[in-house]
């Protein structure tokens, strides 16, 4: 019984540890209107002045690289196309607030340009919006006159 225990142990342990490091795959910031996120309500959408689909991996609040969507044997991976160490944006005003928009977490071996990361386990329809670390809405990517928009699907209470 006991070698059964120790079994278990160790594998739980196993598959808690991460292997690699992580990175949160967001689009870059952009402001909205306080006012506008206290109304914020299912099926509003929010223009983000996006005509590319740009992306970036974040370390805590540090930028660590730009990267693009490709597709590569029938499977969608991202591209590193830039390495950069910079900190993301966190100026909120009166009247303004930097909205973060997340896909998820993902671990990558390496971070070098060129070198590309399985996004398999990410739904890139579904956004989860922040604003000052709290998770304040769910939504979906759209398009709005050939330009990226995001579809509010739920509004958390806070």
């Amino acid at each position: 019984m006991k070698a059964e225990t120790q079994a278990h142990a160790l594998a739980s342990l196993v598959q808690q540890k991460k292997h690699y490091p992580e990175y949160e795959l967001i689009l870059p910031g952009f402001e909205v209107k306080q006012s506008s996120l206290k109304k914020l309500d299912v099926g509003d959408v929010l223009l983000v002045g996006l005509d590319m689909f740009t992306l970036l991996l974040v370390s805590s609040s540090d930028i660590c690289a730009h990267v693009k969507i490709v597709n590569e044997e029938n499977m969608y991976k991202l591209k590193i196309t830039n390495l950069e160490k910079d900190t993301l944006k966190q100026v909120h005003t009166k009247k303004y607030e930097i909205l973060k928009c997340s896909f998820g977490m993902l671990q990558s071996r390496k971070l070098e340009v060129g070198y590309k990361v399985s996004i398999s386990q990410l739904d890139l329809q579904k956004v989860r919006l922040f604003v000052k670390e709290k998770n304040i809405a769910e939504a979906r990517l759209v398009e709005v006159d050939d330009e990226i928009a995001i579809e509010i699907t739920k509004v958390k209470n806070v």
